[in-house]
């Protein structure tokens, strides 16, 4: 069993590396102290794609769409 990442495994895993050094990590203590998550940020994660799951269809429970 090979558990190598692939090429496209590694540049989501930089991408979200990016992501959380620049808009995560300098406000993340102050975040933590007053128990904010900023709408923006959230919304920055959407449109990166990593607020979602996604499941194949053949393996959704029937009658959950």
């Amino acid at each position: 069993m090979d558990f190598e990442l692939d090429d496209a495994h590694l540049q989501v895993r930089q991408m979200v590396r990016d992501f959380c050094e620049e808009e995560v990590k300098p406000f993340a203590r102050k975040w933590d102290e007053t128990g904010e998550f900023p709408f923006a940020t959230v919304k920055k994660l959407g449109e990166l794609g990593l607020m979602g799951v996604t499941v194949p269809e053949e393996l959704e429970a029937p009658g959950s769409t």
